[in-house]
């Protein structure tokens, strides 16, 4: 028997902004790999003790490869400056395995690890679709 889709639950707002870190690995992808295997119990004690921050955090490859790039990493904070200081406390930030760093402010609105959505109705949340 085929089960429908279930109806997407309301939740509520995070009640603190959450920002994603786009971090590039070095051009090296040799020096790369031996960083992350140098670091890599210092990065794993890191996001560990700061668990309760991320929303979520991994590596990134190409799509069908085994290659690492960069990570990623959903993290709450106050604000930029907040988020920034959190990862710069990561042994992979620190050791220069990253030629590239962003930090977006993600509304984190939709999604299994939230456990369903920020909106009630498209109205709700129309002005702020549209950039306002």
């Amino acid at each position: 028997m085929a089960v429908g889709p279930t109806p997407c639950p309301t939740v509520p707002r995070p009640d603190q902004p959450c920002f994603l870190i786009i971090a590039r690995d070095i051009a090296d992808a040799d020096h790369a790999a031996k960083l992350r295997a140098e670091h890599l119990d210092g990065h794993l004690a890191h996001v560990e003790t700061h668990w309760r921050r991320y929303l979520n955090a991994g590596p990134i490859r190409e799509p069908g490869q085994t290659r690492l790039i960069g990570s990623t990493f959903l993290v709450f904070a106050d604000d930029a400056a907040g988020a920034r200081t959190l990862i710069q406390g990561d042994p992979y930030f620190t050791c220069g395995l990253y030629e590239t760093v962003d930090v977006f402010e993600q509304t984190v609105s939709i999604g299994r690890y939230l456990g369903g959505k920020i909106w009630e109705s498209a109205d709700a949340i129309r002005a702020k679709a549209a950039g306002g």
